[in-house]
């Protein structure tokens, strides 16, 4: 069950929101398309942390905990972890008091089993998921970024077929989410991303406003 943990104090840009308190919003967007820092910039607007569950689980072998000797040998032998696992991970940082109004999720639900499970848990807990933003962004420019990327961090297995390989699996995950959040009426947002990062936050912020989901004070 994802706990209810205490309110944080305001911090930082802050929009009046229109949905009730903890909620859980989720960000797509393909490797490439900004979602990690869309997703931080999101954190101030909206008061809530972002969680990155590739982040999420690195802070976690390093811990040192039970939880993290049960992640670290997933991670070590490259395997996916577990949805049980994952699911117990997420809801120990679901419990920190910065999560009290709840949280942006970036890399969960991957699959629609953990969309499902995410749902049911929530709803018990008494949250939801007001909006699903989806970072929207042409193939070309995503390979671009990568290939600068993989040349300035000296990645020699970021390719082009490699990259393509990662973004055929992306949509191929992503779209049966996404479908089941529409099935659901939740908004699923598809905003362009091959702007800068401002004109960017400035469009989700818009599309968030335009459902009624925040009202700019």
């Amino acid at each position: 069950m994802i706990p209810a943990p205490p309110r944080p104090g305001p911090a930082g840009r802050r929009y009046d929101r229109a949905v009730p308190e903890r909620t859980i919003w989720v960000i797509f967007g393909p490797p490439g398309s900004g979602k990690g820092t869309q997703a931080e910039q999101l954190t101030s607007a909206l008061g809530v942390p972002h969680v990155s569950t590739g982040d999420l689980l690195r802070t976690e072998t390093e811990s040192g905990t039970p939880l993290g000797a049960e992640v670290a040998p997933v991670l070590a032998a490259g395997e996916l972890v577990p949805d049980d696992l994952m699911e117990r991970v997420l809801e120990r940082r679901l419990a920190r008091p910065d999560a009290g109004r709840g949280a942006i999720l970036d890399g969960y639900p991957r699959t629609l089993a953990q969309a499902r499970s995410l749902d049911t848990r929530l709803a018990s807990a008494g949250c939801r998921v007001p909006a699903v933003i989806v970072l929207d962004v042409d193939q070309d420019t995503l390979v671009e970024r990568l290939l600068q990327r993989a040349g300035e961090q000296h990645r020699a297995d970021d390719n082009r077929a490699a990259i393509a390989e990662r973004m055929a699996e992306y949509h191929d995950r992503t779209a049966p989410v996404l479908d089941y959040y529409r099935a659901r009426d939740v908004p699923v947002l598809e905003i362009d991303g091959t702007a800068g990062i401002d004109a960017v936050h400035e469009r989700i912020l818009r599309a968030l406003a335009s459902r009624a989901l925040i009202a700019a004070r």
